[in-house]
């Protein structure tokens, strides 16, 4: 390990090798069924395994709007540091629904893990000036262009995920050798600290921290998510097979809900910022300042296709998944 000191290194593996356990084991899925949605069905607490970022306000819309309510759904989200420690939860029943990057999720569908996406969670911006994700560095950096990320050490929140995928790819786009970059595992709400405190050369964060980071004096360098291509699904919400078959309309519920949540985001942005503040510890002035991610009931499949050859160009699976496996239908 080097100038990263003790910052915490770790990858899929032992994610891995839990959610084998879980499944060998079984698990249970928890939850109340129902029939139906809307009134008269019978009422469901969902815990939910979320990341402290703005890519989830939609839920937090959602629960403050009563669209969940209105399914007799009752939302506890749980938090963690990144989509790859929310799967094992998930399967093991502890989690009824996650919140995870599709790049976590498409390793998981090529180990076997019984678990399916649902419904959209967020996607990246259609242009870079849309961005809400950036590898970013310290004001007084020597760092000046992608060029000069070659052999540095970069944050980021889990290892051989969607933040490497996407930056590996935006760095081969701009001509750089990413082999050379050293990945460090660094949880989102800590990075700008790590950044100043120069543990490492550069970290990737999303909003709200994107935001945080440059009122810190800190600067973009890249835009993993919108230069791996334009309205990438970054991440979606799953859950297991098990769960899913013994409870498909709750499933249908949430993900009827979800879709207002969604749009709802999408088209009251204002209140997105605010119900940020309500689940991060961000300054208000840096989620007023935040670019806001996008949100769509649309899964954009085809770029969760594009996620799949990326994983295994770099080697993080041996082959793409069956989508029709790991996506529910719709």
């Amino acid at each position: 390990m080097n100038r990263a000191g003790g910052l915490r290194i770790r990858g899929l593996t032992a994610v891995a090798a839990a959610v084998a356990l879980l499944v060998a084991c079984g698990g249970d899925d928890g939850g109340d069924g129902g029939e139906g949605g809307g009134e008269g069905v019978q009422p469901v607490t969902l815990t939910v395994g979320v990341i402290p970022i703005a890519d989830v306000a939609p839920l937090y819309l959602g629960m403050n709007e009563g669209f969940f309510e209105e399914e007799n759904i009752t939302i506890e989200p749980q938090f963690a540091e990144g989509g790859a420690a929310i799967i094992p939860s998930v399967v093991s029943g502890d989690y009824q629904i996650g919140f995870s990057n599709t790049t976590s999720l498409i390793i998981a569908g090529t180990e076997n893990v019984p678990v399916q996406i649902i419904s959209q969670g967020v996607l990246g911006g259609a242009t870079t000036e849309e961005a809400w994700d950036a590898v970013i560095v310290n004001e007084d950096s020597p760092i000046e262009g992608p060029d000069d990320l070659e052999g540095k050490t970069i944050a980021v929140n889990t290892l051989q995920n969607v933040g490497p995928l996407t930056i590996n790819t935006a760095l081969d786009q701009e001509g750089v050798d990413y082999s050379t970059v050293e990945y460090v595992e660094v949880p989102f709400p800590e990075m700008n600290a790590v950044l100043e405190g120069g543990d490492v050369d550069a970290v990737w964060v999303v909003e709200p921290f994107v935001s945080q980071g440059k009122g810190q004096g800190a600067r973009p360098i890249l835009f993993p998510y919108e230069q791996t291509t334009p309205d990438l699904t970054v991440a979606t919400y799953f859950a297991s097979r098990q769960y899913i078959e013994e409870n498909g309309d709750v499933i249908d519920r949430f993900v009827s809900a979800m879709n207002r949540s969604l749009e709802y985001a999408q088209e009251n942005p204002d209140e997105a910022r605010d119900v940020v503040l309500e689940y991060t510890e961000i300054p208000p002035e840096a989620a007023e300042a935040m670019t806001l991610p996008k949100w769509s009931p649309d899964l954009n499949i085809d770029t969760i296709e594009r996620t799949a050859e990326l994983a295994e160009q770099y080697g993080f699976i041996d082959a793409p998944p069956d989508m029709n496996e790991l996506i529910r239908e719709q």
